[in-house]
């Protein structure tokens, strides 16, 4: 008899703990994509491929063998990374690319890539049910470039994990994150 007692009350506190963290997290967590099988929209994984996949062709294969033109040539809008700057950047609702913080060498290149999808349309999903999700998304990675004289520019992406919060601030309070290789295929 004393150990059902025992049982239940465990059982009850790890309700209560339970609703708590579920109360907590709708509250205050995020949704967050990871992966190429991440779950993600197809509309919202559209509207950033959308942006990314001009981008994507200019930073990979680029057509100078300039560091500092590589930079300039990149499309998309600036970010000086101060909090000023990011409130004059309309990337709420249209979605759009930023770049920021980058810099170069004689030889390299390196910024950092700020997307976001802009809000999603009033659609149903892929499926056909309606959708119940995050009304945008958006990603972010760092780029680094070398440029040697002999052989071609080789460029490699640096995932991140976390976004600027003076552009995430930009979009609405619901936007999710997803890792940039949710993007990939």
């Amino acid at each position: 008899m004393a150990t059902g007692v025992v049982r239940r009350r465990v059982v009850a506190t790890v309700a209560v703990f339970g609703a708590a963290a579920t109360l907590l997290c709708l509250t205050s967590c995020r949704t967050e994509y990871h992966g190429m099988y991440s779950g993600i929209d197809g509309v919202l994984w559209r509207q950033i491929a959308a942006f990314e996949d001009p981008l994507s062709r200019d930073l990979f294969r680029p057509d100078t063998a300039d560091p500092a033109e590589y930079l300039e040539g990149l499309p998309g809008s600036r970010w000086d990374g101060s909090n000023s700057s990011a409130a004059g950047l309309e990337i709420g609702q249209q979605g759009g690319v930023v770049l920021y913080a980058a810099s170069s060498t004689r030889v390299t290149a390196a910024v950092s890539v700020f997307i976001a999808s802009g809000d999603r349309p009033d659609v149903p999903t892929d499926d056909g049910t309606t959708y119940g999700g995050p009304s945008a998304i958006f990603t972010c990675y760092r780029i680094r470039a070398r440029f040697d004289e002999f052989s071609a520019p080789s460029v490699t992406r640096i995932l991140l994990e976390k976004c600027p919060r003076a552009l995430v601030a930009r979009l609405p309070p619901d936007a999710a994150f997803a890792s940039a290789e949710v993007f990939d295929g």
